[in-house]
């Protein structure tokens, strides 16, 4: 596994923080939001690694912000077992969460907590930018 940037260890604690908050006190950074299903909290706003090897470019047009995106773990993923693909909610695949911010989200699905993604911009121009936003769930 390669060596990850002190930056992703610093983001990468501080989410895994955040999710021991979430899950063992009331304490929060800000309020969450109250949704049908419970509470939710946004946790990060990235993009989506590895758009250029999949069909990004064929859907980049039909996305908007405030799209659902689908979530699915690849533990067998051969270069990261942490891996998270990222879907549109219609099934094409537009790439991965990317490695550096995937951990915590990892864990979290891992142990059946609901983070969802939805889209926040997209820039076409920009080899199929697609910034996304990763929201935990409670019920």
């Amino acid at each position: 596994m390669a060596v990850r940037s002190p930056l992703a260890l610093t983001r990468r604690t501080l989410l895994a923080a955040l999710s021991g908050a979430l899950a063992a006190t009331s304490v929060r950074a800000r309020e969450p939001t109250p949704t049908k299903q419970g509470r939710s909290l946004v946790l990060l706003e990235t993009y989506v690694a590895g758009t250029a090897y999949y069909e990004a470019c064929r859907v980049c047009g039909d996305l908007r912000p405030g799209d659902a995106l689908v979530l699915r773990r690849e533990p067998d993923n051969a270069y990261d077992d942490l891996a998270i693909e990222v879907f549109t909610a219609a099934g094409p695949k537009l790439g991965y969460v990317p490695r550096a911010d995937n951990e915590p989200f990892a864990r979290l699905m891992d142990a059946g907590r609901s983070v969802t993604a939805e889209v926040v911009d997209v820039s076409p121009e920009r080899y199929y930018r697609i910034r996304i936003r990763l929201t935990l769930h409670e019920a």
